[in-house]
């Protein structure tokens, strides 16, 4: 038994005392650090005791042009002049209201679309304006159909945790869907529209439309999307009866964009929105879907192949939505 106190004889405490802290010393170094200390920890929705409205958002890939909402004269003042165009697709001009959204600032590129499907549809490889091994990919994306650009809209709003904004069969998950058809089906028809969700979408024929015009910011009504002349703001193969001007694809936002900064309205490549193709009414509408029904998809803008007549902004393209083309691609919208 020990004669004196470790308190009260310095002899005995002092030992003691450096082996206690010794002992804490270690303890200290070899403990676990918590998760939460970690540099690559990242807190999701299902974290217990971390508030949602602090999780850090995932930051988007598509650089989006947000668009004020209002109201516009759609079509042309009288029919088309050529015999060649449905005479009665840009007619009768019609009042069109319609609430904010966001635009894609540019066309989606090969390598946007890679990265969110891991595919590499498109026809033209080779960049003219980037002639290096990665210059694929600020080429815009084609090759692709209606379904496919539909698919890639819900991928992207599920990559970026956005509420989808299309439905089949009432599952918004495209793994779930199966392959996109190359060819008609009356299923893959039945593609349903949330028109509330927050996700990425197509254009609808009058939200392009108008985003093409310049929207509120618009000063005139130009004949192309930006420019009465099309060599300022559209890559097209010629004019009527003229020689070539282009004879691929090219890199997306090289051209001059319109008053809202968008590029590539006009020309480069065709453009896929939300609507079925139908003829226009006098009546006024306000955020219209298009028709409810019909045979083809619309197509805007015209594109590296068609001649500048084609790249109009009132020009109204359409084909089957499970056509592929390498003229045509897309480009996606936003609910604000």
């Amino acid at each position: 038994m020990y004669k004196y106190s470790p308190v009260k004889n310095k002899k005995v405490w002092i030992p003691v005392f450096c082996v206690l802290c010794a002992v804490m010393f270690f303890a200290c170094e070899t403990k676990e650090p918590a998760v939460t200390d970690t540099e690559d920890f990242v807190p999701s929705a299902s974290t217990p005791g971390v508030p949602k409205n602090i999780i850090e958002p995932v930051k988007p890939m598509i650089d989006m042009i947000f668009v004020k909402g209002g109201t516009f004269k759609m079509g042309s003042v009288s029919r088309s002049r050529r015999e060649y165009t449905n005479q009665d697709a840009e007619w009768p001009r019609h009042d069109v209201t319609l609430n904010d959204f966001s635009i894609g600032k540019y066309e989606v590129t090969q390598g946007e679309y890679y990265e969110v499907t891991g595919m590499r549809p498109s026809f033209h490889e080779k960049n003219l304006d980037d002639g290096s091994p990665d210059g694929w990919m600020t080429l815009p994306v084609e090759n692709v159909n209606w379904y496919d650009a539909v698919v890639f809209c819900n991928m992207l709003s599920i990559k970026e945790k956005l509420k989808p904004v299309y439905s089949l069969n009432g599952s918004f998950d495209p793994d779930e869907w199966g392959e996109p058809p190359t060819r008609k089906t009356v299923e893959w028809e039945a593609m349903r529209m949330d028109a509330g969700a927050e996700g990425y979408r197509l254009p609808t024929e009058s939200e392009w439309e108008y985003a093409a015009r310049g929207g509120a910011e618009s000063k005139k009504l130009y004949k192309f999307a930006g420019s009465d002349n099309p060599d300022h703001v559209a890559w097209y193969s010629g004019r009527l009866n003229g020689p070539p001007f282009s004879t691929t694809s090219r890199n997306v936002g090289k051209k001059q964009p319109n008053e809202l900064g968008l590029y590539d309205m006009s020309g480069n490549v065709m453009e896929w929105c939300w609507d079925w193709y139908g003829g226009y009414t006098a009546a006024a509408k306000h955020n219209p879907l298009g028709a409810s029904s019909g045979l083809y998809r619309v197509l805007r803008g015209g594109s590296w192949s068609t001649n500048d007549d084609n790249s109009r902004i009132l020009y109204r393209h359409n084909n089957q939505p499970h056509y592929i083309g390498i003229n045509v691609g897309f480009r996606v919208a936003r609910n604000n």
